[in-house]
């Protein structure tokens, strides 16, 4: 038995070494394949830049007319340190409605294609071309997925009603997609704390990650869930528009052809994200990468200043009395945008009168 069994052994032997690294090598195959990566950078990121600026005259900084021929550059300078404190503008894109759960409805973002135009005639004509008209807009036609990066700069040549005009439609979709995705954070944000009222131990891990990036882009604390609420909200576009129009003299002032800076927000400290011929200081206007960037800042502004708290009090109200957002009731709680307090308020209401700006309060983004 011996004799037959030996001659199995030593040929066992010789295949035993080759077979077991065999299975170790499979072993490793199945172990190097990596696990699905995921990009945080959508969620996480943020703007960072500097520029050295010149000298530059601050007086020439401060042509912003909503009428050229009769109103002077109203700043808007509060009393609190951190009123002129720059803030930094995060990258927000891509980082809504990620994280939503099964059957949750979250708004469909519609892709807007940044356009570049030289000149007023050139924006004009793009306008032409894509059939994008104030009047059927008023009408309940969708606005056109077109944003300009920046205001021509010899918009100041044409006369007041065709300046308005083009920066009205310019403007326009810019807001629009800024409120949009401010809507999808809130809808979202909604889902999460119908959630957290009713199965709180149903919130996942990253929804809990979602709502605590959302909190601190809101300047404000997850476990303050109401709070949160009232501060993710659209800002009506009939308001950005005016106070645009008044901060910009309706896009015509150095300060928004050089730097983008269409609202009155001022940069005292710290440096520049972007190259412009002047210093952050007192009263300096904060400049911007382009228009989104600056209509961002904006909303952010309104949307987490303590200064306009009770902006986003009278505006939940609305909510709860099943309203829309009214811009021409809302401007009302702004008497601390500016300096001029009341007589601010009651030119910008001007401003939306004259011009019939409540009608795009109503208005939607083409595929919105």
């Amino acid at each position: 038995m011996q004799l037959t069994l030996r001659p199995a052994i030593e040929r066992g032997r010789n295949y035993a070494f080759p077979a077991a690294w065999a299975a170790v090598l499979a072993t490793g195959v199945v172990l190097y394949k990596p696990l699905p990566s995921v990009d945080a950078a959508p969620y996480l990121s943020f703007g960072v830049g500097s520029a050295e600026a010149r000298e530059v005259d601050p007086a020439s900084l401060f042509v912003l007319e909503a009428e050229p021929a009769a109103l002077t550059f109203v700043r808007h300078e509060l009393s609190e340190p951190d009123d002129v404190a720059h803030r930094s503008v995060r990258d927000s894109s891509g980082s809504h409605g990620r994280f939503a759960a099964p059957g949750n409805a979250v708004r469909r973002q519609v892709q807007v294609r940044a356009i570049s135009p030289r000149t007023a005639d050139e924006l004009a004509g793009f306008f032409r071309d894509v059939s994008y008209t104030l009047t059927d807009i008023r009408q309940g036609e969708a606005v056109p997925p077109y944003k300009v990066d920046r205001v021509p700069a010899d918009l100041g040549s044409k006369d007041g009603n065709e300046r308005k005009m083009l920066f009205i439609t310019a403007l326009l979709p810019v807001i629009l997609e800024v409120n949009q995705r401010v809507l999808a954070d809130r809808e979202q944000l909604l889902y999460l704390r119908d959630k957290l009222y009713s199965t709180p131990q149903m919130l996942t891990a990253i929804e809990r990650i979602w709502l605590d990036d959302l909190a601190d882009r809101y300047d404000t604390s997850p476990d303050k869930i109401d709070e949160l609420i009232r501060r993710v909200d659209i800002v009506p576009p009939s308001m950005a528009i005016a106070q645009g129009g008044v901060e910009s003299g309706w896009g015509t002032s150095f300060a928004a052809r050089t730097g983008n800076a269409l609202y009155g927000q001022i940069q005292a400290v710290g440096r520049h994200n972007v190259s412009v011929p002047w210093k952050p200081g007192a009263g300096m206007p904060q400049p911007f990468t382009d228009v989104g960037e600056a209509t961002d800042a904006y909303v952010a502004n309104l949307n987490t200043h303590p200064a306009y708290a009770g902006f986003r009090s009278e505006r939940a109200a609305m909510r709860e009395r099943g309203e829309d957002p009214d811009g021409f009731r809302l401007i009302g709680s702004l008497l601390r945008y500016s300096e001029r307090g009341q007589g601010y308020v009651q030119f910008v209401r001007q401003i939306m009168r004259e011009n019939d700006l409540r009608d795009f309060d109503r208005a939607k983004l083409s595929g919105f």
